[in-house]
């Protein structure tokens, strides 16, 4: 049974939106490419009518008129068929510009010499198709379409003068293809103007992309380690509390700090120590469950953001780390270096606060050190009495 507003929201849509939808598609790129093409079938059917009236009033013959326009029907059915059924994506350029564009100028070229005495006027429509597809051809494909239409129509004004002189008079058809062959280059040149700028600003929001996400990575990374730095990591504690909150697993921390850590610094020097907690970050990535988060909480500390899960303690994954880090070469520098880490766990009590939450975590760990280093110390909250 759907959900009540799901189904008064489809009501809503109404009939018109849902033959926009079943006509043009659901999907931005593909209804932009429809609408395209539609436009390009409007354009079809004005020429179709255009070639009834010359037919009703003698003007075009009615045979060629015939086969000109049913090549103008084939033509929109079959690239309609291709877009609005998504064959189209499976081209390197799925707009179809390219081969609509060169389908349309020959159609352009058939119909100039089916039309006779008005044939002048076709030359319009060639540069309307030139227009139409600038805005979606690459520079080659503008060069080679412009190409192949200048080449065409000198060969149809050509073939007409020849067989048809009273109708296409020679020395009118040499204007008609200069006028063709200056203007539709300089129509090109605009179209190849027009796509060095698409290829500009798709290159520039390329770099904005990457310049934006280098940012957000620096405001809530760490840049040494990688790992989530200490307020992208209270953001993250923040949403699996709320998730906890609405029935979610319940949500463990732990604070965990490198043991003798300065000892390394003053013993070995800053770099190792630097190679010392990117080993850390990398082995806690690789032996903490796929759930945990681990972040940089500040200098050698790192905090644990632990969902308990129904496969076991969460403390086990830190006991797998500590296994892992102690048979880890840190450094090549300092090649039987080993570091070991204490820390203090703890978990989140429903209606408590974060900071009240670290404060024990943070108990815990020092406990940990007090106690010999190299050990996790567990500090629950005693459970609530009920209607606290």
């Amino acid at each position: 049974m759907p959900h009540p507003i799901e189904h008064h929201t489809g009501a809503r849509r109404g009939l018109p939106a849902r033959f926009a939808s079943l006509v043009l598609t659901d999907d931005f790129r593909q209804r932009r490419r429809v609408a395209m093409v539609l436009m390009t079938v409007a354009m079809y059917a004005v020429c179709s009518a255009i070639l009834g009236y010359g037919v009703v009033f003698g003007i075009f013959d009615p045979a060629r008129a015939a086969v000109l326009g049913l090549l103008f029907a084939l033509t929109a059915i079959v690239f309609f068929v291709l877009i609005r059924g998504g064959y189209n994506l499976r081209f390197a350029e799925p707009s179809l510009a390219f081969p609509q564009a060169a389908v349309a100028q020959t159609l352009v070229a058939i119909s100039y010499a089916v039309t006779g005495p008005v044939h002048a006027a076709n030359l319009v429509f060639l540069a309307m198709v030139m227009c139409f597809g600038m805005f979606d051809m690459s520079t080659r494909n503008v060069r080679l379409l412009l190409v192949y239409t200048v080449c065409l129509m000198g060969a149809v004004m050509a073939w007409c003068a020849h067989t048809d002189p009273a109708t296409y008079p020679a020395r009118l058809e040499v204007i008609y293809f200069a006028m063709t062959a200056s203007a539709l280059p300089a129509i090109g040149s605009l179209s190849v103007q027009l796509s060095n700028m698409r290829g500009r600003l798709r290159s520039q929001k390329k770099e904005l992309e990457a310049a934006l996400e280098h940012i957000r990575k620096a405001a809530t990374h760490d840049e040494l380690t990688g790992l989530p730095n200490r307020r992208h990591a209270l953001a993250l504690m923040a949403e699996h509390i709320s998730r906890e909150a609405r029935g979610g697993p319940m949500v463990h921390v732990a604070l965990i700090d490198l043991d003798h850590f300065k000892n390394v610094n003053d013993t070995f020097g800053h770099r190792v120590g630097d190679e010392a907690l990117v080993c850390f970050a990398r082995q806690a990535r690789a032996h903490l469950r796929g759930d945990d988060i681990v972040a940089r909480w500040g200098g050698e500390e790192f905090l644990l953001v632990l969902p308990e899960t129904p496969h076991g303690d969460p403390n086990i994954g830190i006991e797998r780390l500590r296994g892992a880090l102690a048979a880890t070469r840190i450094s090549e520098a300092a090649p039987h270096l080993r570091i070991a880490f204490s820390s203090g766990i703890t978990r989140h009590v429903k209606g408590e606060g974060i900071d009240d939450m670290i404060e024990r975590a943070d108990r815990a760990l020092y406990t940990a050190k007090t106690s010999g280093r190299n050990r996790t110390v567990a500090l629950h909250p005693a459970p609530r009495p009920p209607g606290a």
